[in-house]
């Protein structure tokens, strides 16, 4: 738990404000107040005391501020700062300006850092690194339509719930700025800039493409909060898979990170959707049964071994088969509109 400035050979140098923290945590939050809570805690249990945390509240109705103002008043190293709901892209831009510390990071209001995760980014960023991530696991058994993220650090979309910059590594990859990416082979004006999906993504991709060093901690481990299955939303964000050919036309090396052996973004079981629908287009209605069939026995398999419960099974498959089927539905659209393949 050394200080920045002393001689711990994992402390990153460059600031120029010797009192200032070794990394500086940048959360936003909107209406989370519970998750922000757990959050925090897990944020005070690091091995790493020589660090800022700023929480940016972005227009919370649920005073999810006021625990930033707790941790504050009982002596934590924490500042809020508020916002009247300007988005998560931009509460972490304000959050990046306040900072003090020459290693940004980022993670969610609805996250748990394991009790080493600072000092993992850190002790990485220290090797010469300028961009860090770390494995980020569901917080418990995901069921059916249950929303968590899961991830091992090495798919190369970069979600700023685990993702530590080296501070002028993020400033001369123009940060969140889309506009920034013209420099570095992506081309400006896409339909990603300003949507709020992919901006983590693009920004991570600027810094690799500088020439600059990028890393997995496989112990900078993130719990990412379980969201009960609720169905429209688990529709809407189905829909929002299309915009994923526009994020690989931008970033190609996802290709070789992230759809590596998995050309069906989502799994291997949606050749039997695609092949169904598409012996229906060409009027083999045989074809088209063994291949829907195919699909939903499947797909169907998967969410019964997910959800152990026979009385939900009876609504959760049907509904999963029905999100899985407008997800692929979205990834065909979306490739055909942005002319990049990703089923």
């Amino acid at each position: 738990m050394s200080p920045a400035g002393s001689d711990d050979p994992t402390a990153p140098a460059g600031s120029a404000d010797p009192t200032a923290p070794a990394v500086s945590v940048i959360v936003p939050v909107r209406d989370r107040r519970a998750l922000l809570r757990r959050c925090l805690d897990g944020l005070a249990a690091q091995t790493r005391a020589d660090h800022e945390v700023i929480v940016v509240d972005d227009g919370s109705s649920d005073d999810s501020g006021l625990e930033a103002e707790a941790d504050a008043a009982a002596g934590r190293p924490v500042r809020l700062l508020r916002t009247p709901g300007i988005g998560a892209v931009e509460a972490r831009r304000l959050g990046v300006e306040a900072a003090r510390a020459p290693v940004l990071a980022f993670t969610d209001s609805d996250c748990v850092a394991s009790p080493r995760w600072l000092e993992c980014g850190l002790a990485t960023i220290g090797t010469g690194a300028a961009l860090v991530t770390g494995p980020t696991w569901p917080d418990g058994h995901l069921r059916p339509l249950e929303r968590s993220l899961a991830s091992d650090g090495r798919d190369g979309l970069y979600a700023t719930c685990n993702i530590f910059f080296r501070r002028d590594a993020y400033a001369d990859a123009g940060g969140f700025d889309p506009g920034a990416g013209a420099r570095f082979g992506f081309r400006p004006g896409r339909v990603l800039a300003g949507t709020g999906f992919g901006e983590d993504c693009l920004l991570a991709w600027r810094v690799r493409r500088s020439g600059a060093r990028a890393e997995v901690c496989e112990e900078a481990v993130v719990r990412h909060h379980i969201f009960p299955a609720d169905r429209a939303e688990s529709l809407r964000r189905a829909w929002g898979a299309g915009a994923f050919p526009a994020l690989v036309r931008e970033v190609p090396e996802l290709r070789r990170t992230f759809l590596v052996g998995r050309v069906f973004l989502g799994g291997p079981w949606r050749i039997g959707l695609y092949a169904g629908v598409a012996a229906g287009l060409a009027r083999r209605p045989g074809w088209a049964g063994i291949g829907l069939v195919a699909w939903a026995w499947w797909r169907g398999r998967m969410s019964l071994a997910a959800e152990p419960s026979r009385r939900r099974a009876l609504w959760a498959v049907p509904a999963d088969l029905a999100v899985d089927a407008l997800t692929g539905a979205a990834l065909v659209a979306g490739s055909v509109r942005h002319r990049s393949v990703v089923l």
